[in-house]
């Protein structure tokens, strides 16, 4: 047992040599303790991850493919990107924190990882991936479903990712951007009409500061630390399923329906941003369609019932 901890701290101890290596003089770093080495490594590379797989998205999307994908007048602006930017910026902190705390966790040995796939056989492994990936599934489902059916925590948390309602404000930065509560009357109040005040206002709030709500991507991302006490889990397949999140937020908020059942993709949780009340899956619809919130892009057309 012991061997295999010290295993998953040289696994970490490596990834942190890489990541801190590249962007950081080594002076700065090594004495630091080894979970605020770890915390670091994570938040680099959960920005560069989310800002890359962004920018690169936005540029095909919106510039290569420009009206090809997204009408002209339906492309988000510029600074309702750069708001989404800054948003998530000041959440990414907080949201590098829960993989920073499942490390920990592995390292400590409180959970059912392993290191190698030879320490149970590639059989073992898949079956064990499928399990990690249904529990997660049926997690963020039932977790992203009460954060609108629970009205606390859809007021004071989920309803700032909301804001992004329409097609021209959603973009693949808009994944992360679910934060600043008191934004969320603002953008209304410019969606509805609003003079040019308010925009000033919220700019304005913006650099201040104010207080922001990262708990609502923490809370989906916690189905995926609880499995690790559930199945037998890679410990290297964990890190990546949850930077992969990531990058999966940019794809769902592109507004670009790929159509490639039973992926949940952008032309579902586009509905989503619209009803308020239909298609809370995460990778596929099958949780919507066993628990009848399913709406499928076929029929947006029509009035929800």
């Amino acid at each position: 047992m012991e061997d295999q901890l010290h295993l998953f701290v040289a696994e970490t101890s490596f990834y942190n040599r890489i990541v801190l290596g590249t962007f950081l003089p080594a002076s700065l770093w090594e004495t630091w303790p080894h979970f605020v080495q770890t915390w670091l490594r994570n938040y680099i590379a959960g920005t560069l991850t989310y800002l890359v797989s962004g920018f690169l998205w936005c540029f095909y999307i919106y510039y290569l493919k420009r009206n090809v994908y997204v009408p002209k007048d339906e492309i988000p602006s510029i600074r309702a990107m750069r708001l989404q930017i800054s948003v998530a910026m000041k959440a990414m902190p907080w949201y590098t924190a829960l993989p920073t705390l499942s490390e920990y966790m592995v390292e400590n040995g409180w959970t059912k990882c392993f290191s190698s796939v030879n320490d149970v056989g590639w059989l073992a492994y898949f079956v064990n991936l499928a399990a990690y990936l249904i529990f997660v599934e049926f997690g963020i489902y039932w977790m992203h479903r009460e954060l609108h059916d629970i009205k606390p925590l859809y007021k004071y948390l989920h309803a700032t990712h909301h804001i992004y309602n329409k097609q021209n404000t959603l973009s693949p930065f808009a994944g992360f951007a679910a934060v600043l509560p008191r934004h969320l009357l603002l953008l209304r109040e410019e969606s509805m009409g609003g003079t040019s005040k308010p925009v000033f206002v919220k700019e304005m709030m913006l650099t201040q500061g104010l207080a922001f709500h990262p708990l609502d991507g923490i809370l989906q991302a916690v189905p995926h630390v609880i499995a690790l006490f559930l199945f037998r889990t890679h410990f290297l397949s964990h890190i990546l399923l949850l930077f992969l999140e990531a990058i999966w937020t940019a794809n769902i908020h592109d507004c670009i329906d790929g159509k490639i059942w039973p992926v949940m993709g952008a032309a579902y949780h586009t509905i989503h941003h619209t009803t308020y009340r239909h298609n809370y899956g995460h990778y596929t619809v099958w949780m919507d369609w066993m628990f009848g919130t399913l709406y499928d892009p076929v029929g947006s057309a029509k009035k929800v019932t």
